[in-house]
């Protein structure tokens, strides 16, 4: 959207993305698409009980941005990726350049 309407980027993942332009065509492909079934359980849900749901009842949903990100990002790490060690949060290295874009 950022290129279709000239602005600059906002945030680096912008500025690293490929942009769209060869997933649109004049010419419709109207061919079916066939389904794949899933290989999960889609009915599975997480447990009411454990270390996680305490450490997540503990957090403020109350409205936007109230959860702490590194706790929320640390207990969706336990629970995605048990086995691995979370790596270190990597802040973006542009919000001053944003910022100082929205102050002019």
């Amino acid at each position: 959207m950022e290129l279709i309407l000239g602005l600059p980027s906002m945030i680096q993942f912008d500025d690293a993305a490929t942009p769209m332009y060869a997933a649109f065509t004049s010419t419709p492909f109207l061919d079916p698409i066939g389904s794949v079934a899933p290989q999960t359980d889609l009915s599975m849900r997480n447990p009411n009980t454990g270390a996680l749901a305490r450490a997540s009842l503990k957090l403020d949903f109350s409205d936007y941005d109230r959860a702490d990100p590194d706790e929320l990002n640390r207990i969706l790490w336990a629970a995605l990726k048990p086995r691995e060690t979370m790596p270190a949060p990597k802040r973006s290295a542009r919000l001053h350049l944003a910022l100082k874009a929205a102050i002019s």
